[in-house]
């Protein structure tokens, strides 16, 4: 059965707007509506616009005087607010609407106008902790606000819900998005990721499970590099899946990121576009089976041809069409040892202990 599914863009997006050669420049989003225009997506579904977010919307999750910090240095002319992260004149209303946007997305699937619907907004956010950089790292990662987290806290203290996850399958560690909710009973926070040893921002490790009442819903799968589809199906199955059918999730949030795919220029990971359709078969999976009802992708990273790709397939996923083919990535003998040495360690340290999961 195919799902309903609506896409959140607007041309603001484009307005944040880095220095050319920056590699989270609006090009990604121009290359992703040239391969969705192309294909016949748009005239397939509803596209809806952007809407902004209220201050009052970003400080449930980030600190106030980092959020003006943010604002001021826009405001002064600032070109950096770090080494990494670029802005131009208009990054703090577009990062206002990129987060309006992402709670905008939760609100189209919670009052049943779609089953799906996937957020193509930047600038992204899952490296945007509390008070900026998250957990350590040198630089927010491109981000400014966590545009996932403000739309989780949204559903919580608006909405009333009790059971959210997000699954952030980026290739990078989303370290914001861990550090907010470590703490939080509410919301199960699922990572795969290239290991932090050898990829920005140098965290999620699996003993890294959450503390009080989070304790065992922070849920990380650190990667080796080079891992391929076959060990990544079997995290998407063993881990992943296993995980939410238990949990039961209100509603699934995933921080949609491209560029754990193998021709990214800034990764090392394997996958290929099989993978990204398996996470889309995953959800509808799981929404056939009545494990959750919505889902909401929101864009984070992915710089190479991976990214429009991935979004073009996992669109077409859910509406029928055909998709983007791409030979199976299969890893090496070494990475999938230790591939599926971390799938263990996740049922040793996290599934079995927090969840009665047993290795299967």
């Amino acid at each position: 059965m195919r799902a309903s599914l609506c896409i959140i863009y607007d041309d603001i997006f484009m307005k944040h707007n880095p220095d050319p050669y920056h590699p989270e420049s609006p090009r990604r989003l121009a290359e992703i509506i040239k391969e969705l225009n192309g294909r016949g997506v748009l005239a397939k579904v509803k596209v809806e616009r952007a809407v902004k977010a209220s201050l009052s919307d970003v400080v449930r999750v980030h600190d106030e005087d980092y959020v003006k910090y943010v604002e001021r240095a826009i405001a002064s002319g600032a070109r950096y607010v770090d080494p990494d992260t670029q802005v131009s004149k208009e990054s703090f209303e577009v990062a206002l609407y990129a987060a309006g946007s992402s709670i905008y997305g939760c609100e189209k699937v919670l009052n049943d106008d779609f089953d799906v619907c996937f957020v193509l907004e930047r600038p992204p956010g899952h490296h945007a902790g509390k008070a900026g950089a998250a957990l350590g790292a040198p630089t927010l990662g491109f981000c400014l606000f966590n545009n996932v987290a403000i739309a989780t806290k949204h559903l919580i203290e608006e909405r009333g819900l009790k059971r959210i996850a997000i699954f952030d399958f980026d290739c990078h560690h989303g370290n914001g998005t861990q550090e907010i909710f470590y703490r939080d009973g509410s919301v199960l926070y699922i990572s795969t990721h290239q290991d932090g040893r050898t990829a920005y921002p140098g965290t999620g490790f699996v003993d890294e499970v959450g503390e009080g009442e989070g304790r065992g819903y922070n849920v990380n799968v650190p990667l080796p590099p080079l891992t391929g589809d076959d060990v990544y199906e079997e995290v998407l199955e063993k881990v992943v899946g296993r995980l939410l059918k238990e949990y039961r999730p209100e509603v699934l949030l995933l921080s949609a990121g491209f560029d754990a795919h193998k021709d990214d220029p800034l990764t090392s990971m394997g996958l290929s576009l099989n993978s990204y359709v398996k996470i889309a078969e995953l959800v509808k999976g799981l929404m056939n089976e009545g494990i959750t009802k919505k889902a909401v992708f929101v864009l984070e990273g992915g710089y190479g041809p991976g990214l429009a790709w991935g979004v073009y397939d996992i669109i077409a996923y859910f509406i029928g069409m055909p998709l983007i083919e791409e030979g199976k990535t299969t890893s090496s003998e070494r990475v999938k040892r230790e591939g599926l040495k971390v799938v263990s360690e996740v049922y040793e340290k996290v599934l079995r202990p927090y969840w009665g999961i047993e290795a299967c």
